[in-house]
């Protein structure tokens, strides 16, 4: 069985208000890693798997819509 372990980190700008006590949380760029069970011990995260696919992702334009594709 192959697993896929995915890791990911929303970069967001706080500067628009959401109330008096909140402002909204507006993702910037979204990274995120991923590796299976086949590739986990390979050192280079630019190196693709041949299961999994491209390991390293980064999304700029549109960062959670980019993600979803």
């Amino acid at each position: 069985m192959t697993v896929l372990f995915v890791f990911y980190d929303f970069e967001t700008t706080q500067d628009t208000k959401f109330s008096d006590k909140a402002n909204v949380h507006i993702p910037m760029l979204v990274c995120l890693q991923q590796f299976c069970t086949t590739c986990e011990m390979q050192d280079d995260i630019d190196t693709d798997c041949e299961h999994c696919g491209r390991r390293r992702h980064s999304f700029f334009e549109d960062p959670v819509g980019d993600l979803s594709l």
